[in-house]
């Protein structure tokens, strides 16, 4: 606290300027009124002014700088979430039903080798059958396509070493040709 520190009383209404410093706990504080009053610095604030909250040069531009680099990571991550389609599903108590093209997945896949198409595809199957599972959905049909049969390969090699008691089977026929797989979830414990 020193002279000419505009100060508001803690434990009373109103403020007043300091005029006198007596020792290290005590002032004389000039009042609203213009009366001198002897306070104790414990029961005072100080006022901080307007300039006291703006930041000036290097603190500001590292203020500016952090904000914008917030920024740039929130709208990274809502393009993120933008481009990544949630997958196409019909979900009702009793089945799931996922689409893994991977045009269903993601907005392009151009450029991509065909082993990082393979690793989104069965990232999207492990997420969606440990969904269905701690959902307690009854069958979960996922829907790999025909093509080379390599998803297909893939994704029943995955229930043989991680999930051997889950029952699975070539889905409906009439539905869903030679392109899906029909996984029994209830038969798992």
């Amino acid at each position: 606290m020193k002279l000419g520190s505009k100060v508001r009383f803690l434990n009373e209404i109103g403020g007043g300027v300091v005029v006198n410093v007596l020792s290290a706990h005590k002032v004389v504080v000039e009042n609203e009124d213009g009366f001198d009053e002897v306070h104790l610095i414990k029961n005072l604030v100080e006022e901080s002014s307007a300039k006291d909250y703006k930041l000036d040069g290097i603190e500001h531009n590292l203020s500016v700088q952090e904000k914008l680099s917030s920024e740039s990571k929130e709208n990274k991550l809502e393009d993120f979430y933008r481009k990544t389609k949630s997958l196409n599903r019909i979900e009702t108590p009793e089945e799931i039903e996922v689409d893994l093209h991977i045009e269903e997945l993601i907005d392009s896949h151009n450029g991509m080798a065909n082993a990082q198409i393979l690793a989104v595809q069965m990232a999207n199957f492990k997420r969606e059958l440990n969904v269905a599972i701690r959902k307690k959905v009854k069958r979960l049909v996922i829907i790999h396509g025909v093509g080379e049969g390599v998803l297909k390969s893939e994704i029943r090699r995955e229930l043989y070493e991680c999930y051997p008691t889950i029952e699975h089977h070539d889905a409906n026929y009439r539905k869903y040709g030679y392109g899906a797989t029909e996984i029994l979830i209830y038969t798992y414990h």
